[in-house]
Parts: structure tokens; sequence; C-alpha cells
């Protein structure tokens, strides 16, 4: 992995810059807005908003059937029509505690290194100056995801995932699927 020096150079070589245009908040191409959050992400945005669990995410949409499981991974933002719920105008209703996709876009950090997705914020003459921000909270944001993704792994491991019924496998276990 990169480091924080390093992913900042980088950044900053992109010429990034959010235009706060909230274009990365609205659904451009099936599926482009799903923004994907972990159980402390949740409770942030519901500590912040005083919305519940439910009018704050939905199941991540693509499901594994096989055999009697049928299932998911994670949650993601819910969505009104084919814009973030906490999208007014081009203002993010939860900015202070936007989850980390949402501090970190349009880069991300995996084992391949450094991606950045396409971003009318991109390509300026002046690199971000928040390019060491993003760049520790890209590292942040890996470490989390893969801590999620490991307590995940280990869930499903474990073999304990009850068929006939749809659920939701996150870090925290297993829930059921009330969709």
């Amino acid at each position: 992995m990169s480091s924080p020096p390093s992913l900042a150079a980088r950044i900053r070589e992109t010429g990034f810059s959010c235009l706060h245009c909230g274009s990365c908040c609205r659904e451009t191409e099936p599926g482009s807005n799903l923004v994907m959050v972990g159980p402390e992400e949740i409770s942030k945005i519901m500590e912040y908003t005083d919305l519940s669990f439910e009018e704050i995410v939905e199941p991540y949409p693509d499901r594994i059937v096989e055999d009697c499981l049928d299932y998911t991974f994670g949650w993601v933002i819910r969505r009104t029509g084919d814009r973030c719920r906490f999208l007014d105008g081009t203002t993010c209703q939860v900015y202070p505690v936007r989850p980390w996709i949402c501090r970190t876009y349009p880069f991300m950090l995996d084992e391949n290194g450094l991606t950045i997705h396409p971003c009318e914020g991109t390509g300026g003459e002046n690199g971000s100056r928040d390019a060491e921000n993003i760049a520790l909270d890209l590292c942040r944001r890996y470490a989390y995801e893969q801590e999620q993704d490991e307590k995940i792994r280990a869930i499903v491991r474990s073999g304990i995932i009850p068929a006939g019924k749809p659920v939701i496998i996150d870090a925290e276990g297993i829930k059921d699927y009330h969709g």
C-alpha cells in the first residue's frame, strides 16, 4: 500500500478540487451512486440526523442466491430517485459525518493501488489543498474496509447463514431482510 505522502503527491497531480456540484451523489449510470456504509458510519449518521437505521440505509441491492441461501453483503445509503437521500440541491445534509467513500471520492485505494474515478473536479491547474487529508482518509478508509471485510468473511466461513430466508451480512452479524 502507498504511503500518505506519496498518495498526496498523486492526488495533487490529478489537479483535483471538489466543485461541490453534487454529481457524485447522482446516478449517472446504473449503481454509480451506491454508497456502501459500515455499521459505525450508519451510527454516526443516525446520531447526527436523529433518523432511524431504516431511514438511512437499505441492503446492498445485489443478492447471492444459491441452494437455499439468499444473502447480500452490507448496506448502502438510501436513494431518492437517482439521488442520494442526503443530497439537497448540491449540498450534503450529513457532510460533517459523511461516509468514507464520500470523503475520499473520486479516489479509492485498494490492494492494486490508487484508482481515480471520473470526476469534473479533476484536471485543474491547482492540485487539492486537501491532498494530505484525502490521503490520510484513504488510508483510514482502506483499513476500515479491510476490517469490515474480514469480519464478514469470518461470518461466511462460520457456515451459520440461515437457509430459507433472505439476510444481510455485515461486520456486526446476520440480519433479517425485510425488503
